[in-house]
């Protein structure tokens, strides 16, 4: 449940309409969020680099006859731009026959003028190397409008332009995070 409801918080922070970008405070008050859930199958922790969250692991929590069991689940990795925007997430997923972390995809995040776009990649383990994107997110950055765009693309593979999935227009959505 912690799982699901950090990253709807980080999806909805996204699109907030007056806020400016997804930034190291945003990680960090995600992080303090569903840490702090009551009740939960998942426990977190984090490595930190000054007072940036650069690596989360999240724990699948379980019992075992009368033993407590943490096995490791999936785990993200942050890079921030030197003004402390998020600009890349590594989602990795435990890999339990190899005992190890399998990257999964990649979440990209540019700041360009007016729009915030969001490119999510997959990992090609074959060539151990992330695919070009398939999917993008594009907001509307106009701090001084009360309706901002939001537009959905697709492409059905790496090779092949991008489609307009759906757009919305969002109205006065709450400050979710830090302006940039």
């Amino acid at each position: 449940m912690k799982q699901l409801v950090f990253a709807a918080m980080m999806c909805v922070a996204a699109m907030s309409a007056k806020a400016q970008v997804l930034t190291s405070e945003t990680v960090k008050n995600s992080y303090e969020t569903v840490i702090n859930l009551p009740e939960s199958d998942f426990a977190y922790n984090a490595d930190y680099t000054e007072d940036d969250i650069t690596t989360m692991y999240v724990y699948q929590e379980s019992v075992d006859g009368k033993d407590f069991k943490l096995t490791p689940y999936r785990k993200y990795e942050y890079t921030y731009a030197p003004d402390g925007t998020l600009t890349s997430k590594v989602t990795s997923q435990w890999d339990d026959m190899n005992m190890r972390w399998a990257i999964a995809s990649r979440h990209d995040y540019t700041l360009n003028n007016d729009t915030y776009s969001i490119e999510y990649s997959h990992y090609n383990k074959q060539s151990d190397s992330f695919e070009q994107p398939v999917d993008k997110m594009v907001y509307s950055l106009q701090p001084y409008s009360d309706v901002h765009n939001i537009s959905h693309y697709r492409r059905q593979d790496p090779s092949t332009p991008y489609q307009l999935i759906s757009e919305i227009q969002v109205n006065e959505m709450p400050l979710l995070f830090a302006d940039h």
